[in-house]
């Protein structure tokens, strides 16, 4: 064998090695990435089962027409949504520590954390809304409150539900491109 034989033969190892690095490099950041992200789903789950705990709250203090039962319920959702609002700022600043290297891989992460970031925006409002509802008052202003609040809590949650579209798009997005790279 003589020595040009074996600098090609190296060079197609060295190649062929640095391919394989580089797809376990772009596995191991789909990873990373999937890992943290999927911590939402719970997170997601514990939203949606709050805002069902507070309709059923509201509808039973409807049927009595106790006003102070749906003051209370508002200001423990607004508390219990605060609290879920707390983990997705911490899981937001974890997916925003992750280091990737793979361009597409980042500009998912940022288009994730751009869109995660809008729904907890519209969480946040949820929670003002909710909390808007526990100190009104019986008097017009109150009423006028009553109303603002509603209909900030209906423009939050069709901005959630937009949301949540955008976020199944980049969920198949994500899955393409770590797929492909497997």
């Amino acid at each position: 064998m003589d020595v040009f034989s074996l600098t090609r033969g190296l060079m197609a190892i060295a190649i062929v090695l640095s391919l394989v690095g580089c797809s376990a490099s772009k596995a191991s950041q789909c990873s990373k990435l999937s890992d943290s992200v999927n911590k939402m789903r719970p997170l997601a789950t514990k939203f949606q089962q709050e805002g069902k705990t507070y309709e059923a709250s509201v509808r039973a203090a409807a049927a009595k027409n106790d006003f102070s039962a749906f003051k209370a319920a508002s200001a423990s959702s607004a508390n219990a949504f605060n609290s879920l609002i707390a983990d997705l700022d911490g899981l937001v600043k974890e997916i925003q520590a992750i280091d990737l290297k793979d361009e597409t891989l980042v500009s998912l992460k940022n288009r994730y954390l751009q869109n995660t970031s809008a729904m907890n925006s519209a969480f946040k409002n949820n929670s003002s809304a909710l909390t808007t509802f526990s100190t009104i008052e019986s008097s017009p202003q109150g009423l006028k409150d009553q109303q603002k609040a509603a209909s900030d809590l209906t423009q939050s949650a069709a901005t959630i539900q937009s949301l949540v579209v955008e976020e199944g798009r980049l969920v198949a997005d994500f899955n393409n491109y770590c797929i492909e790279q497997k």
